[in-house]
């Protein structure tokens, strides 16, 4: 799990190798174990490494089987012992301890591009096709690992770290106002192929990009199917036990390490696979494991009892636990001089409890279980009268936790609610207005306004949502070398969920909360879900109001093609009448222009 790059010049122009080097020693930070490069011609890999696995640990990139095929990639496979298996059934000679860029590399060379129909788990690549005079890159299925990519005359730079591709002269650094656009309206990039730089874009998930011929082909190569056939088991019981397998193997897929970090908040997803992933530690390495769990708390912003909960799971299965005050952090000013420049403008991090999360991570191990996509993984559909009486076996265990584990508040309510769709969206007036007309801000507004989203399970793998989160969680966001893993977009589970009766499997995560009997306190299993209340950010700006730094920032000269300074600050100085969606609208202000001065 590491990072790397590809310089492709065409044929007409020889290789920099000084160049590729100078793009690999700037991933040092990110894969401090090794740093290679390989070059030929017009063509050239370089590769940082991040041992992160029990089979990296011989692994070396760029890796040829042949010397004819090149690959280097950040890759982690799942369900290594069916991918070898079907190697060896096709008549290739595979070590059940081959690292994963391996394995692909073999997979490539029995099947070609189809080979993606072979693989899952988080990975992105680009392998140099000799004989074939081709560059072949793909992305994951829901886009875990990120690939940029720019075009320079006839030939292409790929890397899986956007300021690779900046250290090359033909690749400004004009910026892509649309996306800038989206950052100040949304608070992220709602476009899934493009970056804040003009020149460099990004591979979608489930995507691959082939050079070849000195053109750039882009291709989806998979989708969540559309018509799926649903399970009706007979025992009902049989529900729980595949959920429950596939839910272990999703997680010790992306262990394979003695060391590791888990969030642990007091809700369902990340205490489930805290408490798995202690289990199936505690089951493989005995007890030489070094998990360690952080809780984020509040002090006064927010009335919860988080850290309660976290506690009793943390307790139950012998977890060391680390709180993390929320406001020690949201209250700070922002560094005059950051020890980390972001590539893009996406937070400022001493602001952010979970940055300190990932630094306390690498200080002792490379992985970090993170609990995102719980919620539309076990998203529900609409309950009607026939659907449950149809699964009337349940309707007592049901009804009988239902009392406590009522939820009203859904991801897609939560995410309107974040992006504001529960307000009336207006223009705000402190845009620049030929900011505004260039990137007719009013049309764009009204455009993600009506789109028909998809937060459930079929959002997993299209939601601009997710490609953000996975990018913001990259080594080459936060600056440590540690890797995010994501147990519930793991392809075989959301798979197997889409074919599960919604009903009453759904509701209220009755699924997880059933598989996770023995392994959760019964407290925690059978909690309300608590909803989300207004943003701390929020609540602190309405009892402090402006502060200087916030002043200071406002003022950056950076930011005048974009915003009227003078008029949003008037409208924050007066904190009382400022609404949640207009402080994230400032707040994402902010964002930009620090990350402008420190660029």
């Amino acid at each position: 799990m590491s990072g790397f790059v590809a310089i492709l010049n065409g044929e007409s122009h020889p290789l920099d190798c000084s160049l590729l080097q100078q793009m690999t020693d700037l991933m040092v930070f990110r894969g401090p174990d090794a740093q290679n490069i390989w070059s030929e011609s017009y063509v050239g890999l370089g590769h940082a490494l991040l041992r992160t696995t029990w089979e990296s640990e011989q692994e070396r990139q760029p890796h040829s089987l042949n010397g004819t095929v090149w690959l280097t990639g950040d890759i982690r496979l799942d369900r290594r012992q069916g991918v070898i298996d079907q190697l060896r059934q096709a008549g290739c000679m595979v070590k059940s301890e081959a690292a994963d860029v391996e394995l692909v590399l073999q997979a490539y060379q029995v099947w070609q591009e189809n080979c993606l129909d072979r693989l899952s788990g988080d990975f992105a690549f680009a392998l140099w096709d000799g004989p074939r005079q081709r560059l072949f890159c793909a992305r994951d299925q829901f886009g875990v690992v990120p690939i940029y990519y720019a075009t320079v005359g006839n030939g292409v730079i790929v890397s899986n770290h956007l300021n690779c591709l900046r250290l090359h002269s033909h690749v400004s650094d004009y910026l892509n106002e649309q996306a800038i656009a989206d950052l100040l309206l949304f608070s992220m990039n709602m476009d899934r192929s493009s970056t804040t730089f003009a020149d460099i874009q990004r591979l979608p998930p489930a995507h691959t990009l082939i050079w070849s011929a000195g053109k750039v082909r882009i291709q989806q190569y998979w989708q969540l199917p559309e018509q799926v056939e649903i399970l009706h088991y007979k025992d009902p019981r049989e529900y729980i036990e595949h959920f429950r397998e596939l839910f272990d193997r999703s997680v010790a897929d992306r262990l394979r390490t003695g060391q590791v970090g888990t969030h642990l908040s007091g809700g369902m997803d990340s205490t489930s696979i805290a408490a798995t992933a202690h289990g199936l530690l505690k089951t493989t390495c005995g007890f030489k494991v070094d998990l360690r769990a952080y809780a984020i708390v509040y002090d006064h912003l927010i009335e919860e009892d988080e850290g309660t909960y976290a506690a009793q799971v943390a307790q139950q299965a012998g977890l060391p636990l680390e709180y993390l005050i929320a406001e020690d952090f949201i209250e700070q000013a922002p560094p005059e001089k950051p020890d980390y420049r972001y590539p893009e403008p996406l937070l400022i991090p001493t602001q952010v409890a979970e940055v300190e999360i990932i630094r306390r991570v690498a200080t002792y191990g490379r992985v970090l279980l993170q609990g995102f996509g719980g919620d539309p993984a076990l998203y529900p559909v609409p309950i009607n009268l026939s659907q449950l009486l149809q699964y009337q076996y349940f309707i007592p265990n049901l009804l009988g936790c239902m009392g406590t584990l009522r939820s009203k508040l859904r991801l897609r309510t939560r995410l309107n609610r974040w992006l504001g769709r529960d307000q009336t969206m207006v223009l705000p007036g402190w845009f620049n207005p030929d900011f505004a007309k260039r990137t007719d801000l009013a049309a764009r507004l009204q455009e993600q306004l009506t789109i028909s989203r998809q937060l459930e399970r079929y959002g997993m793998a299209d939601e601009p949502l997710w490609s953000n989160i996975f990018g913001w969680s990259d080594p080459g966001f936060s600056g440590f070398p540690v890797k995010s893993r994501f147990p519930f977009f793991d392809l075989h589970l959301v798979l197997f969920l889409l074919s599960v009766p919604s009903t009453p499997w759904f509701q209220s995560k009755f699924l997880l909360r059933e598989a996770m009997q023995g392994r959760l306190p019964d407290s925690v299993r059978q909690r309300p879900k608590t909803p989300l209340g207004e943003s701390p950010h929020y609540k602190l700006m309405q009892q402090r109001g402006i502060q200087p730094w916030m002043t200071e920032l406002i003022h950056t000269t950076a930011l005048t093609p974009y915003i009227k300074s003078e008029q949003l600050l008037q409208t924050l100085q007066k904190p009382e009448t400022l609404t949640p969606l207009g402080y994230n609208q400032a707040s994402s202000v902010l964002q930009l222009a620090y990350w402008l001065c420190h660029s």
